[in-house]
């Protein structure tokens, strides 16, 4: 199951464009083809959670999104950012994927804003989220960012990596 919680935050002003985001996820969709390769997830599940990501971003709702490996031990974090305020576009990898024990459980766990309309809780549920997720309470290192003309994602290791 994945899971979602709320946070209070908005930028005023937003360079957030569906052709932005779907570019953006292009990235993030390498990061998580590379957990199918390592046999952590199923190609289906890697599709749906891009589908399901792509949409939140494009209702302009999420805040971050989280990996979460082994239960809530170490992780990935990706942090929304549409102010502009970043411009750099790393490549993706740089993940050390094939360190991770084999049949570690990967959660999907996203942090949506207050004002997120109904219309998208319902949307959720009808994708079997759950909503009792807790994001991940441990030290950021290793960031990079995926962005498109002022659209990004930023990508961080979360705890201690075996």
């Amino acid at each position: 199951m994945d899971y979602v919680t709320q946070a209070a935050s908005r930028s005023a002003s937003s360079a957030m464009t569906e052709a932005r985001v779907r570019d953006v996820m292009q990235k993030v969709a390498a990061n998580l083809s590379a957990f199918v390769v390592a046999g952590l997830i199923t190609r289906e599940r890697a599709i749906k959670w891009i589908t399901d990501l792509t949409y939140l971003q494009i209702e302009e709702c999420l805040d971050f999104f989280e990996l979460q490996l082994g239960g809530r031990s170490y992780g990935l974090r990706y942090t929304v950012r549409s102010d502009g305020s970043v411009q750099m576009n790393s490549a993706s990898g740089g993940l050390d994927i094939y360190g991770i024990p084999f049949g570690t459980a990967v959660q999907l766990y996203a942090d949506l804003r207050m004002e997120t309309p109904q219309s998208v809780y319902d949307y959720l549920a009808q994708h079997g989220w759950g909503f009792d997720g807790r994001k991940m309470e441990a030290p950021e290192s290793e960031h990079r960012s995926f962005s498109k003309e002022g659209y990004a994602i930023t990508r961080a290791r979360v705890g201690t990596w075996p």
